[in-house]
């Protein structure tokens, strides 16, 4: 693995920026598998040059607004992106999907998710949401198959040994159901680590969650996100 460092519009991220981002966020405190098996990843992962992603910022990215950054996006704008959101995802459910194996590459450590169906027509969905409000331009992100981030790498290590440590979990897969999206202001900035390296590291602030009901009558208002 080599050091990772996040992207916004094909360059190196601007330490500090903030993007919006739509991401599902799983809940470790109400789903305890998918809890062990996290910490059974971090436990891998321990020995590595990777910072583990904390329990309040474990998420699946859906979408990321390219077209600019979060600052130079106003209040009203983020309004209207919220509405846009609400209306393409009215009529959409939770969905379950399979997390894991656990798996190492050059970034650091991630869970798989599969089947992808669904998780391709809710990122369809919240594309043409936000094309409706700001156009194609800001969908400049190609984030490849959908995934759980782990960690982040922040030095050079050996993936294969890591993968190694990570294929002796089990169990190596769990169920994981999410229902709602959850827009955020997404940070990324570095950090120090031993031996004079920098490691990026992510942060966010709430912005709106938008619940996946289906259309029912059990939607609940929109709270901020966690």
């Amino acid at each position: 693995m080599e050091k990772f460092v996040p992207k916004f519009q094909g360059a190196p991220w601007p330490d500090g920026a903030h993007v919006l981002h739509v991401y599902a966020v799983p809940n470790l405190q109400a789903d305890l598998p998918l809890a062990r098996l996290v910490n059974e990843c971090r436990s891998a992962m321990n020995p590595y040059p990777i910072t583990p992603i904390g329990d309040d910022t474990l998420h699946c990215t859906i979408e990321m607004v390219a077209d600019t950054t979060a600052d130079k996006i106003t209040p009203e704008e983020r309004d209207d992106l919220v509405a846009a959101l609400h209306t393409h995802l009215a009529f959409t459910g939770p969905l379950e999907v399979t997390a894991g194996s656990p798996i190492a590459n050059r970034a650091g450590a991630f869970l798989d998710l599969s089947p992808d169906e669904r998780l391709v027509d809710l990122r369809e969905q919240v594309r043409d949401a936000i094309r409706e409000v700001r156009g194609p331009g800001a969908l400049l992100h190609d984030g490849g198959r959908h995934h759980i981030s782990l960690g982040y790498a922040w030095a050079e290590a050996s993936s294969d040994a890591l993968q190694t440590a990570l294929r002796r979990i089990s169990p190596s897969h769990v169920t994981v159901r999410f229902s709602a999206l959850h827009l955020l202001d997404v940070k990324f900035q570095q950090v120090p680590r031993p031996g004079d390296e920098l490691a990026w590291e992510l942060t966010w602030e709430p912005v709106a969650t938008i619940p996946l009901a289906g259309g029912s009558d059990d939607a609940q208002p929109s709270q901020p996100a966690r």
